[in-house]
């Protein structure tokens, strides 16, 4: 190890890594994702900050995120019945924070506002 220069551990880093890509599709706010991986909150903004100061993408792996299909047919709120309308998206993100979708939608316009929105510091 050169004087000076830090050893990384590339092991923990990736782990880290991993943590942080998961925990956006998990539902979870930081808090709660941390305590259900027995993580350490303070560590996990450690290592968000740091991977971004070292320029690691955390977005290149892949999330995965829960889907329920149903067919419930709930009334929209002040409108029309939803089975009236042609289609309805709930989407649930971390904090119990939800979108409603209804109708045809821009499929680049909806992807930018979910990045907008995963991306707020907590």
């Amino acid at each position: 190890m050169a004087r000076g220069v830090p050893h990384r551990d590339e092991s923990k880093e990736q782990f880290w890594r991993e943590q942080i890509a998961g925990q956006p599709g998990s539902g979870l706010s930081v808090r709660g994702y941390c305590r259900r991986h027995r993580l350490r909150e303070s560590a996990f903004y450690y290592w968000r900050k740091e991977l971004v100061q070292r320029g690691v993408s955390t977005a290149a792996l892949p999330a995965f995120v829960p889907v329920r299909i149903s067919s419930e047919q709930p009334a929209a709120v002040g409108g029309p019945a939803a089975s009236t309308l042609p289609g309805r998206i709930e989407i649930v993100l971390g904090n119990d924070r939800r979108i409603h979708v209804l109708g045809p939608v821009d499929r680049q316009a909806l992807a930018d506002i979910l990045a907008v929105l995963e991306s707020r510091p907590c």
